[in-house]
């Protein structure tokens, strides 16, 4: 009866099934010895194992996840479903420790310790956080996005309010225009099919700045910490300041204010805005923390396919979130 409950626990143990049958008859022997003090793991959440053992040895079983976060992933990623936890945890009193990649100390303001490790960004699923949800009964990580989001323990940080500044504001209303030049490898494609080319660029800041101060982001490879997705140069910098030397660009602000990080110089940037245009990616993400509106150029991705800009990314902020599939949406 022991084995067959043994059994039943490594197979229902997701995201590690064989892992779970090649090492449970040693944790149970170890166990069963007295050996173990304790069940130490990153997210009890699809760990029957952990807590059959925990259980059946009266053991206390502990999670990392419990007190504090970790996560080296995708920049989306990190702001769809760890900082909200770990701001939600921070509001329950109960955040010890963050740790993620270079730049990133601004946006865990909130963590009593943060962490950053010289590690590049690399593709990480979010299954384990709570609002991830698992895949079918062959994949263990969902290979899309969810299409109602648990805001049980989630809590997005308040970045408008606390990264307001003085120091970037113009005559006129700005309006943040953001884009990206990366490889989308999900998407099957040599190159990006989310973002703004050149062409497509000029017709819209041409529109936008008879009424706005056009500020223009799109992180070069040297500016961020890179994943797996490779950044690539199209020229749209240098045109679009040859044609609109009145656009201002985030590398000139970033050579302005060299005491700032990236990240950092990008809240306290979109802290002022209320007008955003961005592209489907991290950009999109954290546009919809600070309010206002935003316009999304998405044709294609997970985002696209749950009906995540319709559903829940007013959540960041109650933002009012648009999503445009054509350059003429876009435009219009």
């Amino acid at each position: 009866a022991e084995r067959r409950a043994l059994l039943r626990a490594c197979c229902q143990t997701g995201g590690a099934r064989l892992g779970a049958l090649a090492r449970a008859p040693e944790l149970w022997a170890a166990a069963r010895a007295g050996e173990v003090e304790r069940i130490a793991c990153f997210s009890k959440k699809h760990f029957a194992l952990a807590h059959f053992l925990a259980e059946r040895f009266e053991l206390p079983c502990e999670e990392t996840l419990a007190s504090g976060t970790q996560y080296f992933g995708e920049f989306a990623f990190e702001l769809l479903a760890v900082i909200p936890y770990a701001y939600w945890l921070h509001s329950q009193g109960g955040l010890e420790r963050t740790a993620s990649t270079p730049d990133t100390r601004c946006l865990y303001y909130f963590s009593p310790h943060h962490e950053e490790r010289p590690t590049r960004r690399r593709y990480v699923p979010i299954t384990e956080y709570p609002i991830g949800e698992r895949g079918h009964r062959l994949r263990y990580d969902l290979k899309a996005f969810p299409r109602t989001l648990d805001e049980s323990r989630w809590r997005p940080p308040p970045y408008a309010e606390v990264y307001r500044d003085d120091r970037f504001r113009w005559e006129r209303e700005i309006c943040v225009v953001g884009n990206k030049a990366s490889d989308e490898r999900y998407l099957r494609r040599g190159f990006a099919v989310n973002y703004l080319d050149v062409e497509l660029l000029l017709e819209l800041i041409g529109r936008l700045r008879r009424r706005f101060q056009v500020i223009y982001v799109r992180p070069r490879a040297a500016d961020i910490v890179n994943d797996h997705q490779r950044v690539r140069e199209m020229g749209d910098i240098e045109t679009i300041k040859h044609t609109y030397p009145d656009v201002v660009t985030i590398q000139e602000l970033q050579a302005r204010h060299p005491e700032l990080g990236f990240n950092e110089l990008q809240l306290r940037l979109f802290a002022g805005c209320r007008r955003f245009v961005s592209v489907l990616g991290g950009g999109s993400y954290l546009a919809s923390y600070f309010g206002g509106t935003n316009v999304v150029y998405a044709r294609r991705g997970w985002e696209v396919a749950c009906g995540a800009y319709e559903r829940w990314f007013h959540r960041f902020s109650g933002a009012r979130v648009l999503a445009a599939a054509t350059p003429s949406e876009l435009l219009a």
